[in-house]
């Protein structure tokens, strides 16, 4: 998008946005996109009426109000949020974009844990099968933001969407992307010189009922993990190591594990490969020196690529 193309004239432009609530998935640690549609968890709903508290503010400092438009996707976890983020219980004012969906996950949607996403997303030209290009989805909601910016003539806009979407959005507004997005949390792009540069602050409410205004620095330090990756485990026990399949089930296989770590090794791949919510009897200790993990065809198939991909051998 040009500079120019992104100037919006002599107007004040203004865009509350927010990522959705807590969802079942994001409970589980695995990924969604565009395709998917879990619903909020109780604490996601309780996020977003929480949200509303900023609305409120802002509604009564004359921000926004109950008339302000916004734009939204079709997926249930975006729609309650709005609702309940706004009050409007019936979507009033509400218009459905598809464009602000998250990008398209393709196969292993829903799947992939966020965790073991992380270190895929490092590998260089490699995309999961059908996943939708990061270029494009960022294009599709760079047009979004210039159509809906430019039509509102001045006038703010809400946006309540995806993670990814929200950092994309986040980007159009000059911060760099990587920002960790928070479930429901609001925050506030404003323009002075009519769409040239914005400033965005995320809000919070204090214990004491204020509202409490950070801005957003334009470069985002990104913030390192002492987590094990997945990477540090095949390399620390290729030569341990067999992931043996059949027609539906993968079995990931490692022997002769130090028994001071074998227990905090196996909750790591439990939730590197499964999730945060893996069943203990997915990833079992055995004979206290080995950790077998029963996975499904699909997450064989992921642990599997990304081993090739590493240049790891996996023994069968």
């Amino acid at each position: 998008m040009t500079q120019e193309y992104r100037s919006f004239g002599l107007s004040m432009p203004s865009c509350i946005f927010l990522r959705h609530g807590r969802t079942t998935d994001n409970d589980n640690g695995v990924i969604s996109g565009g395709m998917a549609d879990p619903g909020l968890t109780l604490a996601g709903r309780e996020q977003a009426k929480q949200a509303h508290t900023v609305y409120t503010i802002l509604r009564t400092q004359g921000i926004i109000n109950d008339t302000t438009v916004l734009f939204t996707t079709d997926r249930r976890r975006a729609v309650d949020t709005a609702k309940l983020f706004t009050g409007r219980v019936n979507g009033e004012y509400f218009i459905t974009d598809p464009r602000l969906l998250e990008r398209r996950l393709g196969d292993w949607d829903c799947i992939l844990t966020e965790r073991f996403q992380k270190e895929i997303k490092r590998i260089p030209n490699f995309s999961p099968p059908n996943e939708e290009i990061s270029a494009d989805h960022k294009a599709h909601v760079f047009d979004c933001l210039d159509e809906r910016i430019a039509e509102a003539c001045g006038q703010p806009i809400i946006i309540v969407s995806h993670g990814g979407t929200t950092r994309r959005i986040a980007a159009y507004f000059g911060i760099e992307e990587g920002l960790e997005v928070e479930n429901a949390v609001p925050h506030h792009a404003i323009s002075n010189d009519g769409g040239t540069n914005w400033t965005v602050r995320k809000f919070r409410v204090d214990d004491a009922g204020i509202l409490q205004e950070e801005v957003l620095p334009k470069k985002i330090a990104k913030v390192a993990t002492a987590k094990r990756t997945m990477e540090s485990i095949l390399l620390e026990y290729r030569s341990r190591i067999t992931l043996s399949s059949n027609d539906q089930t993968h079995t990931l296989t490692i022997v002769n594990v130090d028994s001071t770590i074998i227990n905090t090794l196996a909750h790591d791949l439990g939730q590197l490969l499964i999730g945060n919510k893996y069943d203990p009897n997915t990833v079992v200790v055995d004979e206290g020196s080995v950790i077998v993990a029963q996975l499904t065809k699909r997450q064989g198939e992921i642990l599997h690529q990304f081993a090739k991909l590493k240049g790891i051998d996996l023994a069968a």
